[in-house]
């Protein structure tokens, strides 16, 4: 993959490494999102039910699917819209590392890829709201505050 790769550490206590463990060590330890941005140049943003703020819509790739295939299918269940997917932004080469030994847990891939929504485009509070897993979707001028992400910030930003 032809993207910028940067490294990224996430020291999390044991009870959320639990809750990602078997993706990282029996599926495909990859996830996959979009910057998708609307003719406006507008960004959408969702909060889940796992993030303390805003992050980008996407999820877990599952097996036999392809990180651009993953990145499509997250971005519709999230947000209800139909991304054109261009190139990959950037990949964060994650390693989990446990808070209380300082040890790494496991190690990750996420892939984020430049997007943009084509048919029709949902008004903010129109865009798709999963009660089970997306507490809210809307689009943003800039970058959010509350972005739960930071290592991404450059690359959203672009």
């Amino acid at each position: 993959m032809d993207a910028p790769r940067e490294p990224q550490e996430l020291v999390l206590p044991e009870s959320r490494l639990d809750r990602f463990r078997e993706w990282a060590t029996e599926g495909t330890a990859t996830t996959a999102a979009a910057r998708v941005r609307d003719p406006e140049g507008r960004v959408a943003f969702v909060r889940n039910r796992w993030s303390d703020g805003w992050v980008l819509p996407g999820g877990a790739v599952e097996p036999g699917e392809s990180s651009a295939a993953a990145a499509r299918r997250e971005v519709r269940e999230e947000t209800g819209l139909d991304p054109v997917l261009g190139d990959a932004l950037v990949v964060l080469d994650q390693t989990y590392v446990s808070a209380a030994t300082g040890e790494t847990a496991f190690t990750a891939e996420y892939v984020v890829y430049d997007a943009h929504a084509r048919g029709g485009i949902p008004n903010g509070d129109a865009l798709g709201v999963d009660a089970g897993e997306i507490r809210a979707a809307r689009w943003f001028d800039r970058v959010p505050d509350a972005f739960a992400d930071d290592a991404l910030r450059p690359y959203i930003e672009a």
